[in-house]
């Protein structure tokens, strides 16, 4: 056995992303640097990869944890760039876990033991079996490393609906059967959706569920028909259709735009065609540019990059989002995940919202200071009463145009837990508002046909995500190439413009089953990774 060091191009990624769990008050600024290739063994055809990764306010408790979902791609000159197959080693320090994923796309880096506050894990080591991507020697290759700030969401039962049964404070909540209560999911198995029964998942029979195109109509609008199940009419939703029970990991924040441009330079021209394209943009409702509504992703020589790194991606439609989950080793979440991710196992409050209880902000607008900033942040308009929860939708008197940079109310200096930070049950930002978060919905048969796999690290040559049992694989090819099947949950700071607040209740399903070609500007998305 020979082992030598590898002298290459390594690229040093430095994901500067924000926030730590809601009992913490102030920024969390992931970190990758030192990255470098330690060793190669030739005779197995596998290589060392060392790097430090920190981060502010993580912690480990007895409900769950924090962790990095960490990948590498590799490139000998061309594109698009390889995903690197990783395999688990023992050399890591003991007060690091370095969970290599069963599929070998990636490893998740976090605490070996319970603690809170800042992480500093020094020589983290990755082994990269280059022999099992087809490669003989690495000799000269670009090697970069990515990391996604995610959250641990373990298994166990939770309520789906929040037993809301106020007419007009419900939007296709769900419900056990038809009884208004919250209908308890304890395992993985197959449901009924609709129909009547006790201990069928019911939608208070699709009521003020929206479905039509955007206000005023826009060229290249699908709409949806809302559910296709109701009180009388029932649907199955397979076993294997994700359904929150089992353990799974969630993006602690919206997608930025900074991740959104280190995939498409990682990409053939070819693909970047598709995954840039403006040419569905919807403009309007106020903003009369794309850089005005906080785009800011530009090109200059087939290099991609934005003045806007911090703030979520958006003027994101399912079709290019699905390359993202698809290109990172993730896949999208259900409704089930969504609503399990922001309540945890406690019993549901009637139309509350992430942060546990059913109470908003609603007083005088958010003032933001340092635009752009990695420190961008609120100067007026943050209540820290903590009663009232904060979170970036125009609701009372306050008005917004635009996004904020993800996680900014766990930053504020005044923040002093879960409601003030508007955080979920586990730790997780902004599921209430902000951008859109979009599900995999169960009132469409093409959304119910999904089955939780993941992303496999590559694109079809267009530039589709192409994972069998994808929402919106409807080609004859397989690529993900409609927005069919995918809805939307959590709220927005924009649409629809009427009782913009009550979408971002936890259980309100008012677009869960609306699908559009046009996108605005809040629209954008978050993945997550089912457990070893």
């Amino acid at each position: 056995m020979t082992k030598r060091m590898f002298i290459g191009r390594i690229t040093i990624l430095m994901l500067i992303l924000l926030i730590g769990k809601y009992t913490s008050a102030n920024a969390n600024n992931l970190l990758i640097s030192g990255f470098s290739v330690v060793s190669v063994d030739e005779t197995a055809e596998t290589a060392r990869l060392q790097c430090t990764i920190t981060w502010e306010n993580s912690w480990r408790d007895a409900t769950n944890y924090d962790a990095v979902w960490v990948f590498v791609k590799y490139s000998d000159g061309t594109v698009p760039w390889g995903h690197a197959t990783i395999v688990s080693n023992t050399d890591n320090d003991a007060s690091i876990t370095v969970e290599v994923s069963n599929d070998g796309l990636g490893a998740f880096i976090y605490r070996a033991q319970d603690g809170s506050g800042n992480v500093n894990f020094t020589n983290v080591q990755l082994d990269w079996d280059y022999g099992a991507d087809g490669l003989t020697d690495i000799n000269n290759f670009d090697i970069n490393i990515y990391g996604i700030e995610m959250v641990y969401i373990p298994e166990g039962s939770f309520y789906a609906g929040d037993g809301e049964t106020n007419a007009g404070s419900l939007y296709a909540n769900f419900e056990d059967g038809i009884s208004g209560n919250p209908l308890q999911i304890t395992s993985e198995n197959a449901l009924t959706l609709g129909g009547g029964a006790a201990g069928s998942l019911g939608n208070n029979n699709n009521i003020n569920q929206l479905s039509p195109a955007l206000p005023g109509g826009c060229s290249g609008c699908l709409g949806g028909s809302g559910d296709d199940f109701n009180d009388v009419t029932s649907q199955n939703l397979p076993a294997a259709y994700p359904k929150g029970f089992q353990a799974f990991y969630i993006m602690k924040y919206e997608m930025t735009q900074q991740q959104w441009v280190d995939m498409l330079n990682t990409v053939t021209a070819q693909q970047q065609t598709l995954l840039a394209s403006t040419a569905h943009f919807f403009a309007g409702f106020g903003v009369t540019s794309f850089e005005e509504g906080r785009y800011g992703i530009s090109e200059t020589g087939g290099v991609y990059s934005t003045t806007e790194p911090y703030i979520p991606m958006i003027y994101l439609d399912w079709i290019r989002a699905a390359a993202y989950g698809d290109w990172s080793g993730l896949r999208p979440m259900t409704e089930l995940e969504f609503e399990k991710a922001c309540r945890g196992p406690e019993l549901p409050v009637a139309s509350e919202f992430p942060w546990g209880n059913s109470n908003i902000a609603t007083v005088g607008d958010f003032t933001l200071a340092n635009l752009s900033a990695d420190n961008e942040s609120i100067t007026a308009g943050f209540d820290n009463g903590g009663v009232n929860g904060n979170c970036w939708v125009p609701v009372g008197d306050r008005t917004m145009v635009v996004p904020a940079r993800v996680g900014i109310f766990a930053a504020h200096p005044d923040n002093t837990g879960r409601v003030t930070a508007g955080s979920t049950y586990y730790g997780v930002m902004e599921m209430g508002g902000n951008i859109w978060e979009r599900a995999v919905s169960v009132g469409h048969t093409e959304g119910r046909a999904f089955t939780g796999a993941h992303g496999d690290g590559n694109l079809h040559e267009d530039g589709y995500a192409d994972v069998a049992n994808w929402p919106g694989g409807l080609a004859a090819n397989g690529t993900i190439n409609t927005n069919i099947g995918v809805g939307f949950r959590g709220g927005a700071f924009l649409f629809p413009p009427v009782d913009i607040g009550s979408n971002a209740r936890t259980s309100s399903r008012r677009v869960s089953s609306a699908y559009y070609n046009a996108v605005i500007h809040d629209d954008g998305i978050r993945f997550v990774r089912t457990a070893n």
